[in-house]
């Protein structure tokens, strides 16, 4: 049952973006302040459970009209809506159900709607650094507390330890290949994968693959094709189980993507891979990220959803030898435990 007078924060489709979102909350986090996780089905199952959220509310597989969302806030009586997503709705929801705290992007109109609200597309900064500038505008009571690892609800975390026992990885160390892209265009390349792979079985390392429906189980069946060892886990788990998985991991390989969001704000050790996307504003933020380009194209930071050139530069060709060393320098290093 999720009580009257929390805090409920609007959370969008794509996991990356809620992950920001979530990682921009950290100071309502930190104050003990009650938090309803608000959204797509999918991505509000992340939260719910997780330390800090006393329920998730998923949205109905038709999209809630704005009245919808308004009686329903009317109904649970949130004492905060914090609106992170550039859209309407959910401010004008909290507007009409009198929610007496509305925090969020002022773009569009919104500002009109809100208690306090930034711009968000005017910036050219990171997506997390104007969330975070929003938040504390909307917040000012509260200060951005240390780095806390985000970690899944226990019966997220104790399926995949029934999981890992079942697959001998309960005491083996792991990498996690995180081989998700909601665009082809930002998937590295196979041959990279199969030769990450191979390095890290002769270091004595597992490699489990996590990613979503679609292409991504297409290109998890061609990477355990070449390398029969993998654990292929696209499409299998849900999103509570991908972050138990990751939370493990002694090193994860992504692009850019949820999965590397959701890696870092875990606290792993994370590389990714960017080529078409701007990291300055969209990279993983964690204690232990590091982002590699093929720096030497004029290309880079297209944002096209399909590349163009036929080989695709930017997401094959890589060096392996400089992606390894990215990973092995944090293989190299213990993982600091959890706080």
């Amino acid at each position: 049952m999720i009580p009257k007078g929390a805090h409920w924060i609007r959370m969008p489709r794509f996991v990356g973006d809620a992950i920001m979102m979530h990682q921009a909350a950290a100071p309502l986090l930190a104050a003990g302040l009650p938090l309803v996780a608000w959204g797509p089905a999918a991505t509000v199952e992340l939260f719910e459970g997780s330390p800090g959220y006393v329920g998730a509310w998923a949205d109905p597989a038709k999209k809630p009209s704005l009245l919808d969302g308004a009686a329903l806030l009317r109904t649970r009586r949130p004492a905060s809506l914090l609106a992170l997503a550039k859209s309407l709705r959910a401010p004008a929801a909290a507007f009409l159900a009198r929610v007496p705290r509305r925090v969020g992007c002022g773009d569009g109109g919104a500002s009109l709607l809100l208690t306090a609200s930034l711009r968000y597309w005017n910036r050219d900064d990171h997506s997390l650094d104007r969330y975070r500038d929003i938040v504390g505008l909307g917040y000012p009571e509260l200060g951005l507390p240390a780095f806390r690892p985000f970690r899944p609800r226990t019966e997220s975390a104790e399926a995949v330890a029934r999981a890992r026992r079942d697959q001998g990885l309960d005491q083996a160390p792991y990498v996690v290949f995180a081989i998700g892209a909601a665009a082809g265009a930002k998937r590295l390349g196979l041959e990279l994968l199969v030769d990450m792979a191979y390095r890290m079985l002769a270091r004595g390392l597992r490699i489990v693959v996590l990613g979503g429906p679609g292409d991504d189980v297409l290109w998890g069946g061609r990477l355990r094709e070449q390398v029969p060892e993998v654990l292929n886990l696209t499409a299998q788990v849900p999103w509570s189980q991908s972050a138990a998985w990751l939370s493990g991991a002694a090193a994860v390989l992504a692009n850019d993507s949820g999965l590397a969001h959701l890696g870092a704000a875990c606290g792993v050790p994370v590389v990714a891979v960017f080529g078409p996307t701007i990291p300055r504003h969209t990279a993983p933020r964690g204690p232990r990220v590091t982002v590699l380009r093929k720096e030497d194209l004029g290309c880079l930071e297209c944002q096209q959803w399909h590349c163009p050139l036929p080989d695709h530069p930017c997401m094959t060709q890589l060096p392996a030898d400089t992606l390894w060393a990215a990973l092995e320098a944090h293989l190299s290093t213990p993982v600091p435990e959890a706080p």
